[in-house]
């Protein structure tokens, strides 16, 4: 007894000693982690900061070029129809090639007297923003970068204005104005995670940012003198601006309204006095990301730490022990030896009760749960395995039923796989999940069926494996799968801006310059003026290319309009490039997730790779659709088809990924061919699952 109690003892100064260290690293860690969360959230806000500066600075270029052409002269010195139309196609051209909001021209009263949204229902021809600053400013000669929510459409955006010079040495006879959506400044924020980007004014109301529930809010609290100036300058609506609850703490760090504590980092927008950029990291979701992985691996690892001890406790208990059962295997060796000549039946007896023995210690000592039942499901033996997991023992179980020891739902899953076994006389192996206190566990359970002398399956015998490691280890596999495809996603569409934004800004200011040296050399060098038109159908080439590219990278459609206008834009684009006939329908396709929306998209793509690389095929049907409580997606093409016998041959036709795909949104993916039959393929998602997220 004394043994016992040193070595459980021991065990315990082990553990305790085990989990002392383990805290001391993971605070180590969460040290670490804040450190690194500081200079990452640094060079963060710097970049942000630096992209908002250059995106005001390269637009105010631009409007520079539009103030500088002579439509936007002839307009204004000579007002009529055939000036107003030249001048009308030069503000469509520059709207449609930047992607801006609107282009417009205003005179030197402060008048609008040409737009690029003239036909729409919120034109301002005619309408005067001579009160507007960018207005005031430029016709004085000064270029002027105004961020504002505009007075006719209410829509937020960022204005460019650069004044329009008659005759070279006089004053500004007007000025040109470009209106661009803030949402190219806040594509450049974060749109996941635990940081929160603000564009805010002088007086502190944010005026763009990554979460909307803080646009038109104020950094810091207004004073009523404030408030009036802000609405008297109509710069941002009618209000109310109210303040959002930060606090600025010492050390750099900031509370909100719910107590919830960031770090902080303002950064002043150079050449724009009083704007600036405030960057909030969450610091408890910083923390977050080290204690929940420590957690998913330490716990498994205290686990087996666990288990550890307790093998080598009983070791040496066992050890220590060797001497005394080596004594009693002895006197009975010699007890045998006596008996063995007056006795003969006894020495058969004493056999069997040995091989008893032997195989009693086997089952007392295996890891796995052993249980013997018979046809009525009545338990006949269960091992100490059995006992120690389920706190029953062989003596209080034996005559029972499964719905004596465990809940309803376990039991009678347990006596349906027993029926089967029993009535089909074979063994049979499933998954089963057993209660384990308030944290079940799955075991892999073998049973099968023990025959009388008349070939009768009276009896049933159980092995079951505790496999939860294994599922977890599976669960977190098919996490690391979601997040690499996650991650995929993320730059698809980072590239897709780069190209359409950085690249294609270039070639637009290319384009731009290759058509004023068209227009300067058509009088006095037409052959350079030819070549100068030529260079424009090439860069404006190349513009389409570089949309598309960016398109098929991470579809803007797939953001901004669905799933089901996603995929009626991307089969036309692929009719277009393949010359296959696509016939598309859709049926009542509710809004569901991004993670799904992005899903199906992408195998919807790949499904049409496939039919364009390998099937030969002159039509394509695709029909997605909401029926039955699930998503449902087909495509279906009149190729030449496949084998499905050797379909796990073939290892261009990206089935693997299809298939991973579908799992992590939880849903199944088919594949239906024969040979010179085409192909079908079905993806099934449940509606519960997919519409599980915000759109």
């Amino acid at each position: 007894m004394k043994l016992r109690v040193i070595l459980v003892v021991l065990s315990f100064l082990s553990f305790l000693s085990v989990s002392i260290a383990g805290y001391v690293y993971f605070r180590s860690l969460e040290n670490s982690a804040f450190r690194e969360a500081e200079k990452d959230s640094a060079l963060q806000a710097e970049r942000i900061r630096n992209g908002v500066s250059s995106f005001l600075a390269e637009n105010l270029k631009t409007a520079h070029a539009l103030a500088g052409l002579r439509e936007m002269r002839d307009v204004l010195a000579h007002p009529g129809e055939s000036s107003l139309s030249r001048a009308d196609r030069i503000l469509d051209h520059f709207r449609e090639a930047l992607g801006a909001d609107v282009c417009y021209l205003m005179n030197l009263d402060g008048t609008t007297v040409a737009s690029s949204n003239r036909d729409a229902p919120d034109s301002f021809v005619g309408n005067n923003f001579a009160f507007r600053p960018y207005w005031k400013q430029a016709i004085r000669g000064i270029p002027a970068t105004y961020m504002a929510q505009g007075v006719t459409s209410n829509v937020r955006g960022v204005y460019f204005s650069h004044p329009v010079y008659g005759d070279a040495g006089k004053p500004p006879v007007g000025v040109a104005v470009i209106k661009v959506s803030v949402a190219r400044v806040e594509q450049e924020f974060p749109q996941t995670g635990d940081k929160i980007v603000l564009l805010a004014d002088p007086k502190g109301i944010v005026f763009a940012s990554n979460r909307k529930e803080w646009l038109y809010r104020s950094v810091q609290s207004l004073t009523q003198e404030d408030v009036e100036e802000v609405a008297r300058s109509q710069q941002f609506g009618p209000g109310p601006w109210e303040w959002s609850g930060l606090s600025i703490l010492d050390g750099g760090a900031a509370r909100d309204g719910k107590g919830k504590e960031y770090r902080f980092y303002r950064l002043e927008v150079p050449s724009y006095a009083g704007w600036s950029v405030v960057y909030l990291r969450d610091l408890r979701a910083v923390s977050r990301r080290i204690s929940d992985p420590l957690v998913r691996v330490a716990g498994p690892i205290i686990l087996a730490l666990c288990f550890l001890i307790g093998l080598s406790v009983f070791f040496l208990y066992r050890r220590a022990s060797d001497d005394i059962v080596r004594r009693r295997a002895a006197e009975e060796a010699l007890r045998e030896a006596q008996e063995k000549l007056v006795r003969h039946s006894g020495e058969l007896e004493r056999q069997v009760k040995e091989r008893t023995r032997r195989f009693t210690s086997i089952l007392r000592h295996t890891p796995a749960v052993v249980y013997v039942k018979d046809r009525e499901g009545r338990y006949a033996y269960v091992n100490p395995r059995f006992t120690e997991l389920f706190g029953v023992r062989n003596a209080a179980v034996r005559g029972k039923t499964d719905f004596d020891v465990f809940p309803y739902e376990f039991a009678h899953a347990f006596r349906e796989n027993d029926r089967a076994v029993l009535s089909g006389r074979t063994p049979l192996q499933v998954e089963e999940t057993f209660p384990h206190g308030g944290d079940p566990r799955v075991y892999l359970s073998t049973r099968f069926p023990i025959y009388d002398e008349e070939k009768e399956a009276t009896a049933l015998c159980g092995i079951s494996i505790d496999i939860s490691g294994i599922k977890k280890a599976e669960d977190q596999l098919r996490r690391l799968s979601d997040g690499i495809i996650a991650g995929q996603e993320q730059e698809r569409a980072a590239v897709a801006r780069e190209l359409h934004d950085e690249f294609g800004q270039v070639l637009t200011a290319l384009g731009l310059d290759a058509a004023w040296l068209r227009d300067r050399l058509k009088e006095n060098d037409p052959a350079a003026s030819r070549q100068a038109q030529a260079m424009c159908g090439l860069i404006d080439k190349a513009i389409d290319e570089v949309r598309g590219i960016a398109t098929r990278l991470r579809p803007g459609a797939l953001d901004h309009l669905g799933l089901v206008d996603a995929v009626e834009w991307y089969l036309r684009d692929f009719e277009k490039r393949t010359k296959l006939r696509c016939d598309y329908r859709n049926d009542r396709v509710p809004r569901i997730s991004d993670k799904v929306a992005t899903a199906v998209y992408r195998i919807t793509q790949e499904s049409l790779t496939n039919v364009a690389r390998h099937s030969g095929a002159s039509r394509v049907d695709v029909f997605l659709r909401a029926d039955d409580g699930a998503l449902l997606l087909t495509v279906e093409d009149d190729g030449r088809g496949f084998d499905p016998d050797r379909l796990g041959e073939s290892g261009g036709l990206g089935v693997i990924g299809m298939r991973e795909r579908a799992s992590l949104i939880g849903g199944t993916l088919s594949i239906g061919s024969r040979p010179g039959g085409g192909v079908r393929i079905d993806l099934n998602v449940p509606l519960d699952v997919a519409q599980g997220e915000p759109a």
